[in-house]
């Protein structure tokens, strides 16, 4: 689908964001695209160090088990997979 395009379509996209955002807005636009890219391959290589910290901060990686029918969940499930029952927090009344 993508496979056609050519220079003169690129031109044609090019000068329609030059119209549409105008000339100042452009290099701050081509900024955020490229520290978006940077950090989208950064997290496609890989930091180990730096996902288990945000983990750690998150809560991620954490499992719960529901009370009802021991089913584990990892991370912050607030439903059982098994059988449906709510896993929130103790001391909260559990359907």
């Amino acid at each position: 689908m993508f496979g056609s395009i050519g220079m003169p379509e690129i031109l044609v996209i090019m000068v329609i964001a030059l119209l549409v955002f105008g000339a100042g807005k452009l290099p701050d636009a081509g900024k955020s695209l490229g520290r978006a890219i940077k950090e989208f391959k950064g997290a496609v290589e890989g930091r180990p160090e730096e996902a288990r910290a945000a983990q750690a901060a998150t809560g991620a990686g954490r499992e719960t088990q529901c009370p009802a029918c021991g089913e584990t969940s990892a991370g912050e499930a607030a439903f059982c997979r098994q059988c449906g029952r709510s896993m929130g927090p103790p001391g909260l009344p559990r359907s």
